[in-house]
């Protein structure tokens, strides 16, 4: 593969990710659901059938080898599941004992190698921030950090921008409620070629040291600037590299010979290899910096076992070395972070399950990681001595099938822990102040929530729409049983929500946001300005005119597209020959390697030409089509002047109500002045309806 066609991948890719949820070296969706098989059932009734056999009484989990054995060979046996991933390494560990260490699929296609799992390395991603936290936690054993330090003790002189009276400190970072401004690697953090220097971990964090934008402490968002932080804090006070102390103090004293931060060569061999849509290998990858606290680690599902044996065995290695003491086990095996009581945050280095309704009601803590090419997920049942990890070649939710799978088949008995315990539900107004639109603090979906009825809500973003009972007072659950909980301030005031994805809290918007001097409340676009201005969007100064009425340039466009997508700038050179000078130059470059944006001919683009609307919704409908979020609908009759390769387009966003009340009809057919050049404020309206829920 070309290394522009694998820069183009790799970031198409990561903006599909931040649309479904999925983030670069995070987690999947919290509810998403299995997909078809190509098998005679469903694939959710073949999961359930793998339970209905079971042998005996399992209701306390796992105990017989063979037995667990049996169990995922039946799991990894079927073809919906060989289709989501052709090479998986899991191992299961219960009281002490390894119950299973097993390899599934190839390492490569070509030579069509067995995975083993003492052998073959997987990168682990996010399940990195494991080891990251338990180094922290090592150090603060040692008296050498506290968890209520301010940060700022150990950033060498550097005071972070703050508002508040409140300091960010250790805590807030192992628990992700700094309040930090997101603030996530670039595609440019990942080194395909290996002649490219990488930077120091030290300059990867204070080239983007983000603000602090929300009070510390009070709100959650998977940080992974706060693992990363994590890491040179453990660097600074040891006095080693970040992956030196861990290799000697984590690794090594744990017997996992075969895993590393680092990408070394015996492991970089072992590394099973990832395929890309088209079935080519994925190139072996670095990073910049060369180890990436919250997600360059690499593994075997052995080596995994014997971290899940000393955490579940109160920190002690098998030797008898202590790896952690008694008390930062139980702190990062207890939830230290959560919105509601039965639905949790996090623990220092730990997350809720990553499908809370398939616990069966059993405590269960969890690290899910995704990066390119691989997904990984350990989560471990304390109560019950338990641990299970698996890792794979591919960026799909097979991990979720086998959550689930494993559950049911080891709990049966269990209940869901959202069942209705007899709450009194409120009445249609008392719920009255649940209702408004939500954005998720780390990828800006919109979430908008309607009262549907006493003790009902209806929540839809752009994605899907569910109808929620009340089930506590702030606590609500869907059809499928997935919790959605809210969090009010001390006069009753409901201040976010979390429910949709599972790794962030989403904000309530003020509904009165305050204005530009030239866009009072009852400026007909004032609802689409002052929103997108709420949401962070919009850059300009509160105190000076906003120019509702200012011409869009094609520049401008993308990069404020780009902004609400989360598409990151590209460092490639550019496609076109007249945007070398642009200010916008690596918006428009992100542009076209994600797919969303053609030039103008003859290798033109003309950035500082003022965008005609249909051409604006040409680009707009890409994207929602390309991705799924919309279904194409070229049903609106348009009045003359639209031309015609923009017509369906135009008709979509006509059908989709993306516009302002500039768009008008008269006689059945709708004018969207296709071919006036977009102004600011219809641009607001466009952006802005673009998110909303259908």
């Amino acid at each position: 593969m070309s290394k522009n066609k694998n820069d183009k991948t790799r970031r198409t890719s990561g903006m599909l990710a931040a649309l479904l949820m999925l983030t670069l070296a995070g987690e999947a969706s919290a509810y998403a659901q299995p997909s078809e098989p190509s098998d005679h059932l469903p694939l959710v009734q073949q999961v359930a059938a793998l339970s209905s056999t079971a042998p005996g009484d399992l209701k306390n989990g796992p105990r017989d080898a063979k037995e667990v054995e049996a169990f995922l060979d039946a799991f990894f046996a079927r073809d919906a599941i060989k289709q989501k991933a052709g090479s998986a390494a899991i191992s299961v560990v219960q009281d002490g004992k390894l119950l299973v260490s097993k390899g599934y699929g190839v390492a490569d296609k070509t030579s069509k190698a067995r995975v083993d799992a003492n052998l073959g390395t997987f990168r682990v991603g996010s399940v990195s921030k494991v080891f990251t936290a338990a180094a922290i936690m090592q150090l603060v054993d040692q008296g050498k950090i506290s968890l209520q330090d301010n940060i700022e003790k150990y950033l060498d002189g550097y005071k972070v921008t703050n508002p508040f009276d409140t300091p960010v400190t250790i805590e807030h970072l192992l628990t992700h409620t700094t309040g930090f401004e997101v603030r996530e690697p670039t595609d440019a953090s990942y080194l395909f070629d290996p002649s490219q220097k990488p930077v120091s971990l030290k300059e990867s964090i204070y080239d983007v040291f983000p603000p602090v934008v929300r009070k510390p402490g009070t709100s959650y968002m998977y940080d992974n600037f706060a693992s990363r932080l994590q890491g040179y804090i453990v660097q600074k006070v040891s006095g080693e590299s970040f992956g030196s102390y861990v290799q000697k103090h984590l690794f090594k004293p744990l017997g996992m010979t075969s895993s590393s931060f680092s990408m070394t060569k015996d492991l970089t061999r072992r590394l099973v290899t990832s395929y890309d849509a088209e079935g080519n290998a994925i190139p072996v990858y670095g990073f910049s910096p060369s180890e990436w606290p919250e997600g360059s680690m690499l593994s075997t599902a052995s080596d995994m076992a014997l971290f899940m044996k000393a955490f579940l065995n109160d920190g002690r290695a098998a030797d008898g070395t202590v790896i952690l003491s008694p008390e930062s086990v139980k702190a990062m095996s207890a939830y230290q972070m959560a919105i509601h009581p039965d639905f949790p945050d996090m623990t220092y280095g730990f997350e809720s399950p990553v499908l809370p309704a398939k616990t069966k009601g059993e405590a269960v803590i969890s690290k899910g990681g995704d990066i390119l090419g691989y997904s990984s997920l350990l989560w471990i049942l304390p109560d019950r001595k338990t641990g299970v990890f698996v890792s794979y070649n591919t960026n799909q939710d097979l991990r979720n099938d086998l959550f689930t799978a494993f559950m049911n088949h080891y709990y049966a008995s269990g209940k869901s822990p959202y069942e209705a315990k007899g709450f009194k539900v409120q009445s249609a107004e008392e719920l009255a102040k649940f209702e408004g639109l939500y954005s998720d603090l780390r990828i800006k979906l919109l979430t908008k929530v309607e009262v549907a009825g006493d003790g009902t809500l209806r929540v839809s973003d752009m994605l899907s729409r569910h109808q929620l009972k009340q089930t506590g007072e702030l606590l609500f659950v869907d059809e499928e049983g997935n919790p959605l909980a809210f969090k009010a301030d001390a006069e009753g005031r409901i201040l976010y929500m979390k429910y949709s994805n599972l790794f962030s809290y989403a904000a309530k918007i003020p509904e009165d946001p305050a204005g530009f001097p030239d866009v009072s409340a009852d400026h007909p676009y004032a609802s689409y300005i002052l929103s997108l201005k709420s949401l962070g969007f919009l850059t300009e100064d509160l105190s000076q005119p906003f120019e509702p009425t200012q011409t869009v340039t094609r520049g401008a466009f993308i990069h404020s597209f780009n902004a609400i997508w989360s598409i990151p700038e590209s460092s490639n050179p550019s496609a076109f020959k007249d945007t070398e000078n642009s200010p916008y130059r690596k918006d428009i470059q992100a542009a076209v390697e994600a797919g969303m944006l053609n030039g103008t001919g003859s290798g033109l683009f003309e950035p500082d030409r003022p965008i005609l609307r249909e051409e604006a919704a040409a680009i707009v409908y890409r994207l929602l089509t390309v991705t799924g979020i919309r279904v194409p609908d070229s049903t609106a009759v348009l009045a003359p002047g639209t031309s015609k390769w923009a017509a369906d387009a135009v008709s979509s966003a006509v059908i989709w109500k993306l516009h302002g009340p500039e768009v008008t009809e008269s006689n059945g057919m709708f004018d969207y002045g296709s071919q006036r050049a977009l102004n600011k404020q219809e641009l607001a309206a466009l952006l802005f309806t673009m998110l909303l829920p259908q």
